[in-house]
């Protein structure tokens, strides 16, 4: 029975000693005991040769310093380093009386045990101060930390775990601790951690490395990792400390302002950097693969100006948001649609066949338009312009291409609008051309290349001259005389209107003040000058209005002032406010091209005009075409019953005349009576022989 006995305990014995030197390795920690021979008897971590033998004559002191160290009133310890191989132990003795004798029953079997021994704990993972004060204070640190310390093996098993490590991960220390890493990892960060264990074993540290984990609840979490290896004695990794913190707040501030950088604020699309950046990428492909081709689409909306003066900006970002939403049903997957500013929109379409795909491209956004708009409960009907750039290995930035298709889109605006243009090479001839008129434009003034001549306004009947329209006319160096449809266009686009019209209204004014004071019984001589639409949208019209006939002396009723149909119906309410303002300083209104715009005729008498002036086509075609005799007809007749004065625009033969004095008009100009004049052939006509010659047919 004592065989039994004995023959069971001692497996259970062997068991337990193999599970706590299995426990205290996953502390890092090896437990051995030793007679008092020196002789090493069980070892928890290191192996029988990994602790040398203490020599008798150290042993004997050793013994005799443990001996005494219970007389300091703390726990006997000793360090012994020089013969282990450089590890440290804490030496101390764990019994002094005799052993006791065994129970009843029980054989003791083997020698008898010496009275005193020695038991050591060996520290490999750091150098422990084994008083409970530190060891107490070490711990408060890590436990108060905000940031989560985790310890792990080097097989990435968790050793231990603090408070913060549960605030960040929701998991308890008793939860995990024993658990491969692993459990925070998400199943797509999972093949980093041999990554990072292989680091860590190499001895290397890892700072901030920013990862993704997964919480106990599920939620996935940015963190920012700083793992340190643990190094024994020798300085071979023992294990690891990872140091976590919470990014992610920080993450998807850094991302918002990342989105923020490359997306307008308005409509959440890309913006020109981005834009710019994805035709860069598009160009190199070219450069590498010659079968690959893409476009870029220039879009620009027609009438978006009046959207914003009439219903205010707030109604005009409205709009531009529902644009951007049906642009983006007009892209495939891998297109870019981007908002550059304003109303202007990009496109750049990726694996295209050639130019049919972009062309198809450009009707399908014009098709996404043709549905009116509910912008504060009105309909808007939007149209675009759109101009179309192909890939070409010769461009060379991505500027390049944006520019072409840029000048596309105005070349599809001058044909009409609603339509798209394909970029070729004579749009961009013609823009370095109007970049040369552009600049040589702005030094017209200056250098005195402008001009004024002077057609005559005669009375039909009588042949009398009432006045003169005063033309603009540029003599450009090496080009000749350039007449305004070719510049003043462009004088608009680059607000150069402004200081050229303000001149022609001075200029005008005082050369027919002069011709007033040259011939005194010749009546008073009229001068009429056009306003552009830029000059009728500028705040300081009026005053230069006033200035220009003050400081000339000319009686404000001998200047009128023409502006086209178009021009006013341009934004009719802004334009009645201007032209009343100007009507108070007693010049006349004369609205031009009449019967070319779209002018409503409820529209017509909200104008304080004075009179109405019949384009030239109307009367040019009344010899040949019955409906435009009765369009001069009826514009005479709306005049008379409007209280309006008529002007007949391109009178060219005795017929015209004739028949325009049959249906009322009293004055006309044109080639009949004579060409635009310089002043002093116009000063001539007005010296003429019959007072000095005023009836000039």
């Amino acid at each position: 029975m004592t065989d039994a006995l004995s023959q069971t305990l001692e497996p259970r014995c062997q068991e337990i000693l193999r599970r706590t030197a299995i426990a205290l390795k996953g502390r890092g920690v090896g437990v051995w005991e030793a007679d008092a021979r020196g002789r090493p008897r069980l070892l928890a971590v290191s192996s029988a040769e990994d602790v040398a033998p203490v020599a008798a004559d150290e042993l004997e002191a050793l013994l005799r310093e443990v001996g005494e160290l219970p007389a300091a009133g703390r726990p006997p310890r000793r360090w012994l380093a020089s013969r282990l191989e450089g590890q440290r132990w804490c030496i101390a003795p764990v019994r002094t009386e005799p052993p006791q004798p065994p129970p009843a029953g029980v054989e003791r079997r083997g020698p008898e045990r010496l009275t005193l021994e020695l038991a050591g704990v060996c520290i490999g993972l750091i150098e422990r101060q084994l008083s409970e004060e530190p060891m107490a204070q070490f711990k408060a640190m890590v436990d108060s930390a905000d940031d989560a310390v985790i310890g792990k093996t080097l097989d990435g098993v968790i050793t231990s775990w603090n408070p913060a490590a549960t605030r960040l991960y929701g998991y308890t220390a008793e939860e995990v601790i024993g658990k491969p890493i692993a459990l925070l990892a998400p199943p797509d960060h999972i093949d980093e951690l041999p990554r990072i264990l292989e680091r860590v074993r190499r001895g290397e540290r890892i700072e901030h490395h920013e990862t993704t984990r997964v919480r106990k609840d599920g939620a996935r979490i940015e963190v920012s990792l700083s793992i340190s290896p643990i190094l024994d004695a020798q300085g071979r990794p023992v294990g690891a400390t990872a140091i976590a913190y919470d990014v992610t707040a920080r993450q998807q501030a850094e991302q918002q302002l990342a989105h923020g950088a490359l997306h307008d604020a308005l409509t959440d699309l890309p913006n020109r950097a981005y834009f710019v950046e994805r035709v860069s990428q598009a160009q190199a492909r070219v450069r590498r693969d010659p079968d690959y081709r893409f476009a870029v689409l220039f879009i620009d909306f027609d009438n978006f100006k009046a959207v914003n003066d009439g219903l205010g900006h707030a109604a005009g970002d409205r709009l531009l948001t529902e644009i951007a939403g049906r642009l983006r049903t007009c892209v495939r997957p891998g297109d870019v649609v981007a908002r550059l500013g304003g109303d202007e929109f990009t496109l750049l379409l990726e694996e295209i066949t050639g130019l049919p795909d972009a062309e198809h491209a450009a009707r399908r956004i014009q098709a996404s338009l043709v549905a009116p708009f509910m912008i504060e409960n009105r309909e808007i009907v939007a149209t675009a312009s759109i101009g179309v750039a192909l890939s070409d290995p010769d461009y060379g930035q991505p500027q390049d291409l944006l520019r072409d298709a840029d000048l596309a889109m105005y070349q599809a605006k001058e044909q009409g609008r609603a339509r798209f243009q394909v970029f070729d090479v004579a749009m961009r001839d013609s823009a370095q051309a109007r970049f040369g008129m552009e600049a040589d434009l702005r030094n017209a003034l200056e250098r005195r290349e402008l001009r004024l001549v002077f057609q005559p306004i005669v009375e039909l009947q009588t042949g009398r001259v009432y006045g003169f329209e005063a033309l603009l006319r540029w003599h450009r160096p090496k080009r000749g005389v350039i007449l305004p449809p070719e510049f003043v266009p462009l004088a608009e686009q680059t607000g150069l209107i402004i200081p050229i019209g303000r001149w022609a209204l001075q200029d005008a004014c005082r050369q027919v003040r002069r011709w007033q004071d040259a011939f005194p019984t010749a009546g008073p001589v009229r001068a009429s000058v056009n306003l552009s639409g830029k000059q009728l949208a500028h705040p300081g019209l009026v005053d230069d209005v006033r200035t220009a006939f003050q400081d000339a002396g000319l009686p404000p009723t001998c200047l009128a002032l023409e502006i086209s149909e178009s021009v006013l119906m341009e934004s009719v309410e802004s334009s009645t406010d201007v032209l009343h303002q100007l009507r108070e300083l007693k010049v006349e209104l004369h609205i031009d091209d009449f019967g070319t715009g779209h002018s409503s005729l409820s529209s017509l008498p909200r104008f304080p005009l004075h009179a109405i002036k019949i384009d030239r086509s109307f009367v040019h075609r009344m010899g040949s075409r019955r409906n435009d005799v009765e369009i001069v007809r009826s514009i005479v007749e709306l005049a008379g019953n409007l209280g309006l004065g008529v002007i007949a625009e391109g009178v060219e033969t005795v017929t015209q005349r004739a028949r325009l004095i049959a249906f009322g008009c009293a004055l006309g100009q044109g080639y009949l009576f004579s060409k635009p004049l310089e002043a002093k052939a116009a000063a001539v006509m007005l010296a003429g022989p019959e007072e000095p010659g005023r009836r000039i047919a």
